[in-house]
């Protein structure tokens, strides 16, 4: 497939706001789309050149973008750069530039998706002295081959920017719709998405196999899955209305949340909760792992928290001094941390996906050989609510963040990307009815006044509605973000930034920020109390909200769900 026809479909697709014409745009492509490209066309539809969970980076900054377009149009990159500043998009510019672009000697064949998939990832391949020249040329010629509007899309996917709103729930409903008929299979696909996070396997799978070959994807060692989810109760009392009978009690740390898979080689890969590679990280966690499990081949999940020599739990904002790419050694020997493993979901060769959890939790006992560095989560087995309550006190007193509630019952499989009833969290948060916290997606932010002028006086987050995979305002949040905040959020939201309300956004007129972001960054929020709202999309407000952290461990489809404020509401 010429790239050019993936260039149409982009443009059309900037400029669709609505997710059912998203949808139907794209099932109608889909359909034209042979075997052969499909999984580099479901990619790059994402803006990517691979799966969420493959850590392929391409690692091109925009100097070197700029450098490329430059070498391709012949035109001098001061030019280029100052038409970036007045575009805000280096995409729109390479267009611009390339309308006219020179002449070469020996006519370069048209840009196909196989090319352009397959040179990115020798790009990013790429390293090494003389690597930086090379990325800068190769990506020129890809510019050259493609036309200027695919020239456009060509850049932005290399920045990394090309969000066009077609999320990946879009992608399964138009594969739902372009190879079943139905869009009502979106069901199937996404709980296989949930399974195996990679819509190239989805796409090819369905194709090829149909609905049944997607029934039968499996947890598979090397390829996380999206991690279970916990509910949440207004008050202790009803869990047992929620969880009949005896359940685990287990203690919720404030840490990093770490899937692990070891294969047959030996060779063991981190996972973080958003599905990022984050192995070399951790080299401590990954030595540990395989000394203390006795097994060939593992899939393990469990927090990572940092600990000090006496094997006290630590502050969160430590740990996230573990999450770097140099000076790992010295961050492992300044900050040692200790793996705390509460699930087991593969073991030498079976999954363990749909079995009980008092079976798994069984199995995590006999094939862990406990220490400083790696151990389970403390944990009770009770039905009494008093006993639950005790046992929290005591996880506070520790240190912790709080418990979590677990069926036992014999159904209590683990549900992958769910936020299932068969486990339940218990934060510190909850104990009051003056206090609770949002996970919420900046959608938008409103200039500052007074001593916040020059920087975002306050951003507009959204909760998010998992049925129609969109993102609806919810409050207008000020309080909170300190000075070094403040500075740091152009700099992080700069490529997120649009010109008009993105795809899946919904906001009433009444609250229309000053500045559109695509729903990438998740925050922290602490809120006082919802209400009805008549202003914001969700049609409720969170009174008070005070910023706590970015969250740069969730995605922003696992934000807080409308459904959940509903629920809080109500109680």
């Amino acid at each position: 497939m010429d790239f050019e026809c993936l260039a149409v479909i982009f443009e059309r697709l900037e400029t669709v706001s609505s997710g059912n014409t998203i949808r139907d745009l794209l099932a109608e492509f889909l359909k034209t789309v042979a075997q052969e490209d499909l999984v580099n066309v479901c990619y790059l539809l994402l803006g990517r050149i691979s799966s969420d969970f493959d850590d392929t980076v391409l690692g091109i900054a925009e100097k070197s973008v700029l450098k490329s377009i430059a070498l391709a149009s012949g035109m001098e990159i001061t030019k280029i750069t100052a038409m970036v500043r007045e575009t805000g998009d280096a995409g729109i510019a390479a267009q611009k530039v390339l309308q006219k672009k020179p002449r070469t000697l020996v006519p370069l064949k048209p840009l196909t998706v196989h090319d352009l998939v397959g040179k990115m990832h020798i790009l990013a391949a790429s390293t090494g002295s003389g690597s930086h020249d090379a990325k800068v040329t190769q990506l020129a010629t890809l510019l050259q081959r493609a036309s200027p509007m695919g020239a456009r899309y060509v850049t932005r996917i290399a920045l990394g920017t090309l969000r066009l709103g077609a999320g990946y729930k879009a992608l399964l409903d138009a594969l739902a719709i372009a190879f079943t008929g139905d869009k009502k299979n979106k069901v199937i696909l996404e709980q296989a998405y949930n399974i195996c996070p990679d819509v190239g396997i989805i796409a090819e799978t369905l194709m090829t196999k149909g609905l049944k070959g997607i029934e039968a994807i499996d947890i598979q060692v090397g390829r996380p899955i999206q991690m279970m989810l916990c509910q949440r109760v207004e008050v202790l009392d009803e869990i047992p209305d929620k969880i009949p009978g005896e359940v685990t009690v287990e203690a919720k740390y404030d840490g990093e949340r770490i899937q692990a898979h070891k294969n047959k080689k030996g060779k063991i890969t981190l996972f973080s909760r958003c599905l990022d590679v984050i192995t070399d990280q951790f080299p401590d966690v990954v030595k540990a792992l395989a000394k203390q499990i006795d097994a060939e081949e593992f899939v393990v999940e469990g927090e990572v928290i940092a600990i000090d020599e006496k094997g006290n739990h630590l502050p969160f904002q430590l740990l996230m001094q573990r999450r770097r790419k140099y000076d790992v050694e010295e961050y492992v020997a300044k900050i040692p941390v200790q793996i705390k493993l509460f699930d087991v979901l593969y073991y030498n060769g079976k999954s363990f996906l749909h079995e009980a959890y008092v079976k798994r939790s069984a199995l995590l006992e006999k094939i862990v050989h406990k220490n400083k560095a790696v151990t389970l989560t403390e944990r009770i087995v009770t039905e009494d609510v008093m006993e639950m309550s005790d046992f929290f006190q005591k996880m506070l007193k520790e240190g912790y963040e709080g418990i979590i509630i677990k069926s036992r019952a014999s159904d209590s499989v683990y549900q992958a990307g769910v936020r299932g009833w068969n486990w339940i969290k218990w934060k510190k948060d909850y104990e009051t009815s003056l206090a609770d916290t949002f996970d919420l997606v900046i959608i938008g932010a409103y200039s500052g006044r007074g001593k916040r002028q020059g920087v975002y006086g306050a951003l507009l987050c959204a909760v998010y509605n998992n049925k129609s995979d969109t993102f609806e305002s919810f409050c207008k949040l000020g309080t909170g973000l300190t000075d070094e905040v403040l500075e740091q959020l152009p700099v992080l939201l700069k490529k997120y930034q649009r010109e008009k309300c993105p795809a899946r956004v919904i906001v009433k007129k009444e609250m229309e920020p000053e500045v559109w972001f695509e729903p990438v960054i998740v925050v922290e929020v602490l809120g006082a109390e919802i209400t009805q709202s008549p202003f914001h999309a969700v049609g409720l407000a969170l009174r008070f909200p005070r910023f706590i952290r970015f969250r740069d461990d969730k995605k922003p489809e696992q934000a807080t769900t409308r459904r959940e404020v509903e629920q809080m509401l109500r109680k």
